[in-house]
């Protein structure tokens, strides 16, 4: 329903006893300026812009500034001075978050800088303990809060110091279309606070900059909450333990400064060591989830002052996570399988028993992820768990940390292994289309920080200032004199039209080493289920439109490993093997000439730390676990199209440079 002006809403109020007036399920009350709930003196501040205000139905809105808030009861005043007053629970989810926000902000007030607290670290976590759900549930979608976009731009960021590096760069959004762009220090010894510049991409300038009491480390900003989250921290403290301390801000470009509201130590969990690059994100108004060792993420209840719960990922080398676009949903990889948790509660809701993967991240609309595996690109609806999950390779990308982006739902930008670079490729048809490169802003860049980052169609990136090219070293330090740039934030839209067009003519224009009528053969391992199997593989020829041929040096190819052992701690504490149970992993890929072009695989989704329970026997407890889902192999769908690996960064490239992307060439 579209806004009621504000006059014709106010003069529908009727009222109701001592000045109540109900209409629907929004009610407001009329208050004269000298009952506000602000003291005098606060009469006149404004603790929220004026904004539109919304009640819980979404049919009654009003334009309005916040101007107090005593308990739940809120005072609106109106562009023309009138005051209205509501109680919070009315209000639509986000302005009642946005209302906590600012009741919390006020709590803190005039308190100065928060005491350093030590919150109770006693949970533990669960998430390779308990058995992965026996029937995943769909997932509800979780998309981004709108209003996040930035618009095309380049705004030049000055350096104060010598030793000023860009720490990371936020989409903030808003009608000024605001980026965040945190600016670290490394002077050795003593470093210098952290400056957070404000850039509007509308108006191409610098809108605030503001400083940080410390050389703290940018993790997150969640523009709603307007709440800033940084991380302090040493390697080793004397004692040899790890030390970190994060802090939660008050944070916005119509502030005058960041105001840190609260700071707790955050001890590394059994002692293992801190991760390499620190990781955080604000989940929502009191939680915080944080890699608090190299394998151990731990969710922190402000409010309680403590590990609400904990989450491990498998020993080994584990990507990071993701978090939906709604903070809703947590996606966890390790070495044995992708885990996607509740955000608020840690609760399993989903178990992808899929192995050695380098990168996840979620939809726009929080709906499918896109998980790197061995190479290979999968894509799962979280929304429709028995639905077909199409699997294309993505050669060349990083087989470690693979750091990707969505780009609308028909594209997703993919880390390379080779240079500071990424490849954008054609969802729906599995196929590379274009080549992105970067140029380093400063030593150390890795383009998951700087640069793979896509906002509703813009690519969001970092470059370094147009004449930092080439030079001597004298002529490098003149360029990193106070006064001079430091960087240059650009906002583009991608693909470009000249790549979308070429993208919707795919495959044309790649030499193709499998197309619909190549003709392949089969090999399908012998088993209980190869005829399952076999059928399996007979869909995928009927689908892509291969044609058969046992002679064929390209194969698709249908194999199961059975190895390793299950062990379990039983009722006195000793661990034992479970030797009913072997686990398996189950593969299906296509290979010409020996070479893989595409493939997927899955193991036997067992958790690591079983516990025979009492009154149980090990053969009750292998009775438990999951066997392995034969309709996995059904549901894999490759492209019919197939590239050689050596042709793998698209038809042509193009360079992100401080004036915009620029294309090097075209096949």
């Amino acid at each position: 329903m579209s806004p009621l002006p504000r006059r014709s809403l106010a003069s529908r109020f009727r009222p109701e006893g001592r000045g109540t007036i109900r209409t629907g399920v929004l009610v407001l009350v009329a208050i004269a300026s000298s009952l506000l709930i602000v003291s005098p003196a606060e009469a006149q501040r404004v603790l929220v812009p004026e904004r539109e205000w919304s009640d819980a139905s979404g049919m009654f809105k009003v334009q309005a500034s916040l101007v107090g808030i005593e308990g739940t009861a809120l005072t609106l005043r109106q562009t023309d001075g009138t005051d209205l007053a509501i109680e919070l629970d009315q209000l639509a989810p986000l302005d009642q978050l946005i209302a906590r926000r600012t009741r919390r902000r006020l709590a803190h007030r005039g308190e100065g800088k928060p005491q350093l607290e030590t919150f109770d670290t006693s949970a533990r976590a669960t998430n390779h303990t308990d058995f992965p759900p026996a029937a995943p549930q769909p997932l509800v979608a979780d998309p981004a809060v709108a209003g996040r976009g930035v618009v095309a731009g380049a705004v030049t960021i000055t350096r104060q110091d010598h030793f000023d590096r860009v720490g990371r760069v936020i989409a903030v959004g808003g009608p000024s279309a605001v980026v965040l762009v945190a600016i670290e220090n490394t002077t050795p010894g003593r470093p210098l606070p952290t400056r957070l510049a404000w850039v509007s991409m509308k108006s191409q300038t610098v809108i605030a900059d503001h400083e940080l009491s410390g050389p703290e480390i940018v993790l997150d900003y969640d523009p709603i909450l307007e709440r800033l989250l940084t991380v302090s921290r040493e390697k080793f403290t004397a004692e040899g333990a790890a030390k970190q301390v994060l802090t939660l801000w008050d944070a916005a470009p119509s502030r005058k400064a960041a105001t840190a509201w609260s700071t707790w130590r955050a001890p590394c969990g059994d002692g293992q060591p801190l991760a390499r690059h620190p990781w955080g994100r604000i989940v929502d108004d009191s939680l915080v989830l944080h890699q608090s060792s190299r394998e151990e993420y731990s969710c922190w209840d402000i409010d309680a002052k403590g590990a609400k719960y904990r989450l491990t990922q498998y020993p080994g080398h584990s990507p990071l996570p993701s978090l939906s676009g709604g903070r809703r949903y947590l996606a966890l990889p390790d070495t044995r399988r992708v885990q996607v948790c509740d955000a608020v509660s840690g609760q399993v809701l989903v178990s992808l028993p899929v192995g050695d993967t380098s990168g996840v991240n979620f939809d726009p609309e929080g709906r499918r992820l896109a998980v790197i595996q061995e190479g290979n690109v999968q894509i799962h609806d979280l929304a429709t768990p028995t639905s077909p999950i199409p699997v294309f390779p993505a050669h060349g990308a990083n087989l470690q940390h693979t750091a990707l982006a969505w780009g609308g739902e028909e594209h997703l930008l993919v880390q390379s292994a080779r240079g500071l670079a990424a490849v954008l490729w054609s969802v729906s048809k599995g196929l590379p289309v274009w080549r992105y490169e970067w140029q380093a802003v400063q030593s150390g860049d890795t383009v998951d920080d700087l640069a793979v980052r896509i906002v509703q169609g813009m690519l969001l990136y970092a470059a370094p200032p147009p004449d930092d090219e080439g030079g001597d070293a004298e002529s490098g330090e003149e360029k990193k004199k106070p006064g001079t740039p430091l960087t240059v934030i650009v906002a583009a839209p991608i693909p470009e039209p000249a790549v979308a067009k070429l993208a919707d003519e795919l495959p044309a224009g790649h030499p193709l080493l499998v197309e619909p009528g190549t003709v392949l053969g089969t090999k399908v391992d012998s088993g209980p289920e190869h005829d399952r199997e076999l059928a399996a593989v007979a869909k995928t020829f009927e689908r892509t439109k291969w044609l058969y041929d046992a002679t064929s040096p390209a194969i698709v190819e249908v194999s199961t490993k059975a190895g390793g052992t299950v062990t379990y701690t039983d009722a006195e504490g000793r661990e034992r093997q479970l030797k009913q149970v072997t686990p398996t992993t189950r593969q299906m890929r296509v290979v010409v000439h020996g070479v893989p072009l595409v493939g997927a695989k899955l193991s036997t989704d067992i958790p690591d730390k079983l516990v025979l329970g009492a009154d149980e026997t090990d053969k009750d407890l292998a009775a438990q676990l999951p066997t392995p889902d034969l309709s996995w192999i059904e549901r894999i769908v490759f492209p019919p199209a197939l590239v050689d690996v050596t042709e793998a960064d698209g038809l042509g490239t193009t360079t992100c440079t401080a004036a915009g992307l620029v294309t090097k060439r075209s096949k």
